[in-house]
């Protein structure tokens, strides 16, 4: 949805009044100053000049003169107070109000909001109405108060000009009209190319981020990638500042144009204000007054209409920030089922007539799914590398709603539950291992270090098999994931990251259990050592091992293979291997691997 100017200003304006109430004084005072101060600085030559022509005395002139500099002075001291208060309190609101914001958003909101390729582009965009004080909220922050300012200026101004003679006040209106319309032109252009742009952004960010992590540091060095990366990077950004040449150069013209036009107004003005003096109709001191009138005037017009092309341009960033901010939520985050207790644990899982399609694609990834988990089985979906495994993963997981169909747990469909109640009774590994640059017990417990439970924390890195390496540590389970936040931290290999991941699963300690190929980091004889660890410790919970290596379904109660999202075979591992199918054949030829294993180990 696009949003008015005027609907913006309010949205803006509410959420800056809502962070800091004292701006609701602050701002409509620093308006009122910023409107005097000009108005004295107008009418001080004039004054000056009076006193000069009409032969005052020199102490009503000086009592005068200095009345009016004190008032000028204080006015003037209030209004940079106020202006480097306020200033320094949007940028505070930008980051407190607006980047917390879209930050909660990001994390509470629907996962189908955040990874498509085009809801991704929406997030980059209104990411970027954050990134300085030039653009989006910020800009709209300092220049919705700067037009109202320069117009209530305008008005003033213009009353006073209309006492004199109303064809210079057309004369200055129609200049300023004629650039405002070139300014529109070229926020029109951007507005229509701004996607172009935008695409071009994510991908200099992506480079930025992986040319600069520590993980990626070894590759790059050691493959030689920095003069890769270096030819990536400028071709994007030459591509990208020939964007902002195009954009640049068309608001180039309005401000060109501006200079000329001024000057032709400037002409026209001075020469009424000359012929009214000449012929006696105004005297030296009312034209000195008007001449600052209608150059003050300039002044006013020539800034409301540089405020509404920021205003407008800023628009842009607004609405893409409440662009993504309003996308509506698609699962239940509502009441809904109560989720099952304890003494329903463990809990059955059902797929019914399952299809899935992801958004924008025009095939199905999962085919009409039919099969079920009884409470306390364990299941492993097998296949080659996409299959499937991973998307059924995130339906399990509540991460996506099935296209078609429908999902039970605990006998009632996903859909019913509030999803995000529904989320703290499955525990997950996923093949993707990210850590945060933390402490360890934080990145396991994901909490607060206060509600920590520290016994079941050692619990839970002991039978994921990292006990031992933690307490190695200096500072043990206190010590941080890599250097970004002290100097002291360390980087954990990618079997260790793996086990770390494993015991966060096994710290939330949910009633539904999965592992989606999170050993594969781990060589084949220490990844079947740790499924059958595993094993032992899940008896009490529904689990769903994913995998295209196979130490990990021969404990399995049942074994679904798939391919190309549909199942191809369903049984157990004696069953399987019985009708020396798919399963049979990729078990055959991945038990060699382990094998050779077996015997190099054997022969050390």
């Amino acid at each position: 949805m696009k949003y008015s100017l005027f609907n913006n200003v309010k949205y803006v304006f509410h959420h800056v009044f809502c962070s800091n109430k004292k701006l609701k004084i602050m701002i409509p005072l620093l308006v009122l100053s910023s409107i005097l101060v000009p108005i004295f600085e107008t009418i001080i030559p004039s004054i000056v000049v009076g006193f000069i022509t009409q032969k005052s005395g020199l102490t009503n002139y000086l009592i005068v003169i200095s009345s009016i500099f004190i008032a000028y002075s204080v006015f003037l001291y209030f209004k940079q107070f106020l202006f480097t208060i306020t200033t320094s309190e949007y940028a505070m609101i930008r980051i407190r109000e607006f980047y917390f914001g879209i930050s909660s958003k990001l994390m509470k909101t629907d996962y189908i909001n955040v990874e498509p390729q085009e809801k991704q582009i929406i997030i980059h965009k209104a990411m970027s109405s954050l990134h300085s004080n030039w653009v989006g909220i910020e800009f709209m922050m300092k220049n919705a108060p700067t037009f109202f300012i320069n117009i209530v200026g305008l008005i003033i101004y213009s009353t006073f000009i209309l006492t004199l003679n109303y064809f210079i006040l057309i004369v200055l209106i129609v200049m300023s009209i004629l650039n405002y319309l070139l300014n529109t032109y070229a926020q029109k252009y951007e507005i229509k190319h701004k996607n172009d742009y935008a695409k071009l952004d994510k991908q200099i960010n992506y480079l930025y981020e992986n040319s600069t992590s520590i993980t990626n540091g070894k590759d790059i060095r050691i493959y030689k990638m920095k003069n890769w990366f270096y030819h990536v990077f400028h071709e994007l950004i030459k591509k990208r500042v020939n964007w902002s040449r195009k954009i640049e150069y068309r608001y180039f013209l309005p401000s060109i144009s501006d200079n000329i036009l001024l000057f032709i107004r400037d002409i026209i003005a001075y020469s009424i204000l000359i012929n009214l003096v000449l012929n006696n109709k105004i005297n030296v001191a009312t034209f000195t007054l008007y001449i600052g009138i209608i150059g003050g005037f300039s002044i006013w017009l020539n800034n409301s209409v540089t405020a509404l092309s920021n205003l407008k341009r800023a628009n842009i960033g607004v609405n893409d920030y409440r662009r993504f901010m309003d996308i509506e939520e698609v699962f239940n985050h509502n009441d809904g089922h109560p989720i099952p207790t304890k003494s329903y644990f463990p809990l059955d899982i059902e797929f019914k007539n399952v299809s899935f399609r992801y958004p924008g694609f025009s095939e199905d990834t999962l085919k009409n799914l039919n099969f079920k988990i009884t409470k306390g089985s364990k299941i492993a979906f097998v296949g080659n590398n996409g299959a499937g495994k991973t998307t059924l993963v995130k339906l399990v997981t509540g991460l996506y709603y099935p296209t078609e169909g429908e999902i039970l747990v605990g006998g009632k469909s996903i859909k019913n539950y509030n999803i995000e109640e529904y989320h703290h009774i499955v525990g997950v590994v996923f093949q993707e291992v990210e850590t945060l640059a933390f402490a360890i017990a934080k990145n396991v417990a994901a909490s607060k270090e206060r509600n920590i439970d520290h016994d079941k924390l050692w619990k839970s890195l002991e039978l994921a098999g990292l006990k031992n390496k933690i307490e190695s540590l200096k500072n043990k389970e206190q010590t941080y994931l890599t250097q970004y936040l002290d100097k002291d931290g360390i980087l954990l290999s990618g079997g260790e990251m793996q086990k770390l991941m494993l015991a966060r699963a096994l710290y939330k300690n949910a009633p539904i259990m999965i592992l989606d190929e999170p050993t594969a980091a781990l060589d084949p004889l220490a990844e079947a050592e740790l499924y059958e660890k595993y094993n032992d410790l899940t008896k009490e919970k529904t689990s769903l091992f994913i995998s295209h290596r196979l130490s990990s379904t021969k404990f399995c109660d049942q074994i679904l293979y798939l391919e190309n999202g549909e199942i191809k075979e369903d049984g157990t591992h004696e069953e399987l291997m019985k009708i020396n199918g798919m399963y049979a054949n990729m078990f055959k030829i991945q038990s060699h691997y382990y094998k050779d294993n077996l015997e190099v180990t054997e022969n050390e």
